[in-house]
């Protein structure tokens, strides 16, 4: 979510000729940014499921059940992150009262654009944890 990346320039850039653009471009770099993690996710709980089902865990009246066994293993596994996601999370609201605070203050440009970096680093690390958030659920 930095300006200097690309997907954040062409947003920008459809913004300069209207709305109806803009959520266009908005809505198609969304797309673009979530069809890779879908396709990583699924494939982890297929192999999940699979490897489960091949450790030949039955119940007790020998029905397989490793293939479910496997996924909640795994689920547990992305779910340990919560911790994690939740500490991150933190972050961007803190990185964004700095910037409201320093320009409130009237401090130097220069002490505004150290905020605006950090700002810019808290914007993708809450869209990171949203990702992990969505991911686990």
């Amino acid at each position: 979510t930095d300006y200097k990346y690309g997907p954040v320039k062409r947003i920008a850039d459809a913004s300069t000729t209207g709305h109806g653009t803009n959520i266009i471009a908005g809505v198609g770099v969304g797309m673009e940014a979530t069809a890779l993690p879908v396709v990583v996710i699924s494939f982890a709980v297929t192999a999940a499921f699979w490897l489960g089902k091949m450790s030949g865990l039955t119940d007790s009246q020998g029905n397989p059940t490793g293939g479910l066994f496997g996924t909640a293993v795994a689920c547990m596994g992305m779910l340990s992150t919560a911790a994690y996601v939740l500490t991150m999370d933190i972050f961007g609201p803190i990185a964004d009262n700095a910037g409201g605070i320093v320009e409130m203050s009237d401090e130097p440009d220069s002490v505004r654009v150290i905020t605006d970096e950090l700002d810019a680093v808290g914007n993708t690390t809450k869209a990171t944890t949203k990702g992990f958030a969505i991911g686990s659920a």
